[in-house]
């Protein structure tokens, strides 16, 4: 933490969605005054009003305790923001095109708007992005959004490595930060102090750029290639746990058990876009990359992996434990989940869904979009519990776990009473592997 009597610097941030958020909340934490800025007026609202405008462990608390002391509030107006602030980080989406090249159409609205902005305040700006771009984005940004206001602006690249579920532990205590330069130049001002670690390596902004790729090109190489082992061990009658296990114990050479295990198909706002970013950039630059050109298409054929087990199991009622594609989050992007649920009701099966961390009406912005675009009956297919699901059926259901969201001996006597049941355990939930009578995991 810097010293207490040097001067907290005061932050505009672009986009209050997960990124944004907890780049505003934590920011607000160490002592720096925060103004958040986006066009969802329902965000805004959120956070004026003291609460997450998403599902993130803590973030509720936080931005609560923060709102209360002053520290942080939220606008739709970016002139205001700016005027008010002398540093802007742009953490708004870049989500893909139909082509699976980056959209950085956010981006470049956020920029201009900032960019006019500084040119009325006419003070110097520093314009931070975090939103995840190419190399040679944040330069070619600078060069054509700015170019009017040069001498006014300094840009910088700050890649996020937050995982949601732990994003605020993530900001807070972070295993790898980077922060790019425009030019050779380090610099040192004051206000880094508040933003950086003292671990935090500098280098040029492609290389940043470039680093926050790698890192998620890694990650969903790690799970895909984790999933295809256990495809593998599955119909060798192996046990791929084990296997994984003890690739795991390497950890000079195998590096991080952490993505590596069998269970959901990778998904999320990252790493489906951000590998399909980087294949279409490779194919414009005629490089071959097999491995990664692999990586959705062994994710698809995992979900079909899955989708193959649900059928032969032949009940005709599916319930679905756990959407969001991770535990402590309601983010539906990218959810494998979603996408197995829309697949099963276009086959004619009776879907329900139990994920305490979704609520329809706290679903706002891009996360709600998706939602009903996957499913247009999407809360007509919620239930309460676990107990009411089954309840309310007479049939056999097949259940789909992805993740530990209610207590497993209670689950185990609610499965008691019923004939025909059958679990299928996505990521492995070991209580039940005892407790279950009809069980299989879909890796092991």
């Amino acid at each position: 933490m810097p010293p207490p009597s040097m001067q907290a610097p005061r932050i505009s941030v672009f986009g209050l969605g997960y990124v944004g958020s907890v780049t505003a909340a934590c920011l607000a934490e160490r002592g720096c005054r925060v103004i958040g800025c986006d066009v969802s007026e329902a965000k805004v609202e959120k956070i004026n009003s003291g609460k997450a405008p998403i599902g993130e462990p803590g973030l509720d608390d936080l931005l609560g305790a923060q709102r209360l002391s002053g520290a942080v509030e939220a606008t739709t107006d970016a002139r205001d923001a700016v005027s008010r602030s002398e540093i802007s980080i742009i953490c708004v989406g870049t989500p893909s095109l139909p082509s699976g090249a980056l959209d950085l159409s956010y981006v470049e609205t956020v920029a201009g708007e900032i960019a006019e902005a500084v040119q009325e305040k006419n003070a110097p700006h520093v314009v931070i992005f975090r939103s995840t771009m190419l190399p040679g984005s944040t330069r070619g940004l600078y060069e054509t959004a700015f170019s009017d206001v040069h001498s006014l602006v300094t840009a910088f690249f700050y890649p996020e490595f937050l995982r949601q579920g732990s994003a605020l532990e993530d900001f807070r205590n972070p295993s790898l930060s980077a922060f790019g330069h425009l030019t050779d130049e380090e610099s040192s001002e004051a206000w880094m102090e508040f933003l950086l670690e003292e671990n935090t390596e500098r280098m040029s902004v492609e290389e940043a750029e470039l680093l926050k790729y790698a890192c998620n090109a890694f990650h969903a190489t790690k799970v895909a290639f984790a999933n295809e082992i256990g495809r593998l061990a599955k119909g060798l009658d192996i046990d791929s746990k084990k296997v994984m296990t003890a690739l795991c114990e390497d950890h000079r050479l195998n590096i991080s058990p952490y993505y590596l295990r069998p269970g959901t198909p990778f998904g999320g706002s990252c790493l489906p876009k951000d590998v399909n970013a980087l294949t279409q950039s490779a194919r414009r630059q005629g490089v071959a990359v097999p491995v990664l050109d692999s990586l959705i298409a062994s994710n698809r054929k995992h979900l079909e992996s899955l989708l193959e087990r649900v059928e032969a199991r032949r009940n005709r009622t599916i319930l679905i434990v756990g959407l969001a594609f991770k535990a402590g989050t309601d983010d539906l992007r990218g959810s494998a989940m979603l996408d197995l649920s829309a697949e099963l009701l276009l086959r004619g099966y009776t879907v329900r869904i139990f994920d305490p961390d979704v609520s329809p009406e706290k679903l706002i912005g891009a996360n709600r979009h998706v939602a009903e675009s996957r499913l247009p009956s999407f809360d007509t297919l919620l239930v309460e519990s676990v107990g009411e699901a089954l309840s309310s059926d007479a049939g056999s259901t097949t259940i789909v776990v992805t993740k530990p969201c209610l207590d497993g001996s209670e689950f185990a006597q609610l499965l008691e009473s019923r004939d025909g049941d059958h679990v299928i355990d996505v990521n492995y939930w070991s209580e039940l592997e005892g407790l279950v009578p009809s069980y299989e995991g879909i890796c092991w």
